[in-house]
């Protein structure tokens, strides 16, 4: 990958009047050249706005498509032992988009692994005799675990031998003269609250925490590398640091501007997932089922949790720049970095709001458990606080690091 040029740095500007702040002056020189970076655009701006909604949608068509086949696409499916339970089998022949065929047991499998057939539904040789009796009938629905046809035709199967179960429980009620209420004691109906969460909500709570984690790191990825790593392939970095400025205010400078874009790209990732869901565009149906409802608390802990985050990577991610030679060291030494973000964040998509306090402890993963609580409306203020802290406390060490880092001349001159 050949580097984007940048301009040499221009000279620190200086005020009659007062001192120059030199962080500021960096800060913004910095920050207005990294957006000057198509790659930066594109992984901060482009992409949260535009890409991963058109993503979101693409899995919208997708999921309805398949959703609209698994429910029109006819499947084949076997029957053992339909000559005991003719009316069985008579219920299963006359049931749409299902084409059944009578095999002896001794094909089933076999049939299935060389899908011949999607699924076998297996009755015992007494089916007729049992039902007539009263007697529950075993059967056994069998299927290949990892084909998507076959498992679809077994639920299909257990739907069908399911509503025949009940008019079979029909009859035998009728036969005692009892009502049908008689064998359904409860009629249950699930009610979502008035000012409760919603499908969107939920997916949203389990999402939104991993999209911010990885959009904070990889959206100040290219601005980070080309701070440091990226003056030194240029031979720019001499001219700063002979400049005015000390060393503590030039780290800070381009610190704060790493954050930034950390914080940009974090708060673009929510944009661009709240347009998603409150669109009300059809592609984004199977998400914002049943609307997005955001508290204006959860959205202030969200907020007050990607700084500290935001630190954190920035702190990392400059320290990787100045240690590297050149961008293409650095970006050989992201991967394992990269990794370390990815893995608790991904691990905060399958861990519930109610997790231990050690959790707290765990950086990203505990900044990524609070937005998840926010976003669900559950809040464990311990928890909150001991997180809270303890990314404070990363992110002072990262920002020390880059800082004591930065002080080396052995570090900064080497090419």
């Amino acid at each position: 990958m050949i580097p984007e040029t940048r301009p040499a740095p221009t000279p620190l500007e200086t005020s009659p009047t007062r001192p120059p702040n030199h962080v500021w002056i960096i800060f913004r020189k910095e920050f207005s050249e990294i957006f000057r970076d198509r790659r930066t655009v594109i992984s901060v701006i482009i992409s949260p706005l535009l890409i991963t909604p058109a993503i979101f949608a693409l899995l919208g068509v997708v999921i309805s498509g398949q959703a609209q086949k698994a429910r029109t696409q006819t499947y084949a499916v076997g029957v053992v032992g339909g000559s005991s339970a003719p009316l069985v089998l008579q219920a299963l022949q006359k049931t749409p988009n299902l084409r059944v065929i009578s095999i002896p047991r001794s094909e089933a499998e076999t049939q299935i692994k060389d899908h011949r057939l999607s699924a076998v539904a297996v009755l015992p040789d007494d089916t007729h005799a049992a039902l007539r009796e009263g007697r529950t009938v075993s059967v056994d629905i069998l299927e290949d675990a990892g084909n998507q046809n076959s498992q679809t035709a077994a639920e299909r199967l257990n739907t069908i031998l399911g509503a025949i179960g009940q008019q079979v429980v029909a009859q035998r009620l009728r036969a005692r003269h009892l009502p049908p209420e008689y064998a359904r004691p409860f009629d249950i109906t699930e009610k979502p609250i008035k000012q409760g969460g919603s499908t969107a909500t939920f997916f949203l709570a389990m999402m939104l925490p991993y999209i911010l984690s990885v959009s904070a790191f990889s959206g100040a990825i290219y601005a980070a590398f080309d701070q440091v790593a990226g003056e030194k392939e240029r031979g720019t970095l001499e001219t700063l640091l002979v400049s005015p400025a000390s060393r503590r205010a030039i780290v800070l400078g381009k610190f704060g501007a790493v954050v930034a874009v950390c914080l940009i790209s974090s708060l673009l990732s929510i944009a661009g997932m709240v347009i998603t869901f409150g669109s009300g565009l059809k592609q984004y149906a199977w998400l914002s089922k049943g609307g997005l409802h955001l508290s204006p608390a959860a959205i202030c802990v969200t907020l007050l949790v990607l700084l500290p985050l935001s630190v954190l990577f920035a702190g990392l991610l400059l320290a990787v720049s100045t240690f590297a030679r050149n961008q293409k060291e650095a970006q050989t030494y992201l991967a394992p970095l990269f990794i370390l973000v990815l893995a608790p964040a991904m691990i905060s998509m399958f861990l519930n709001t109610d997790v231990g306090l050690s959790v707290a402890l765990a950086p990203v993963l505990n900044a990524a458990i609070i937005i998840k609580q926010a976003l669900s409306g559950t809040y464990d203020l311990a928890f909150i606080l001991l997180a809270s802290a303890a990314s404070v406390l990363y992110a002072a060490a990262a920002l020390t690091f880059a800082t004591k880092l930065f002080q080396k001349e052995s570090v900064l001159i080497k090419s």
